[in-house]
């Protein structure tokens, strides 16, 4: 999101089963959205619509803390809003060129590469990056072995 700080699970906030139907809508069609924007396709035009819906609803509010932190306060549907405008912000932004696919073959996550060189190509090491560095050792060692004489 746009700006340090964070919305927690101390915030308080409630969610209703209609916010949940609202998140997965919104967060599916900014996953479709951003694959589109990746492929140089013309996303969906409902997901634009309601992209634009969200992003022009009330969103979070920032508070700065004594400590120099930044925490937003609101609803649930304030939050989904936030994150479909900044959404809009990423699209139409210089960052669209750093928003990537993880290479690992069996993950679908987009994430935007902060690294200096832009070479990331992983998610994350934790998950994805380490998973293809280990089979990548193992590789190596199976055909080390294959070739060193019994």
């Amino acid at each position: 999101m746009g700006g340090a700080g964070g919305v927690g699970r101390d915030a308080g906030m409630e969610a209703s089963a209609e916010d949940l139907r609202s998140a997965i809508e919104v967060r599916e069609a900014i996953y479709r959205t951003a694959v589109a924007r990746l492929d140089g396709a013309q996303p969906l035009p409902a997901d634009v619509g309601l992209l634009n819906d969200q992003a022009s609803r009330p969103r979070l509010t920032p508070h700065l803390l004594p400590t120099g932190a930044i925490v937003r306060e609101g609803t649930a549907a304030q939050l989904i809003a936030t994150l479909a405008a900044d959404l809009l912000d990423l699209l139409a932004g210089p960052d669209i060129a750093n928003v990537k696919r993880c290479a690992h073959p069996d993950c679908t996550l987009l994430y935007v590469d902060s690294s200096r060189a832009k070479n990331r190509h992983w998610c994350g090491m934790a998950a994805c990056g380490n998973k293809v560095k280990v089979q990548a050792f193992r590789a190596r060692q199976r055909a080390s072995a294959h070739r060193s004489p019994s």
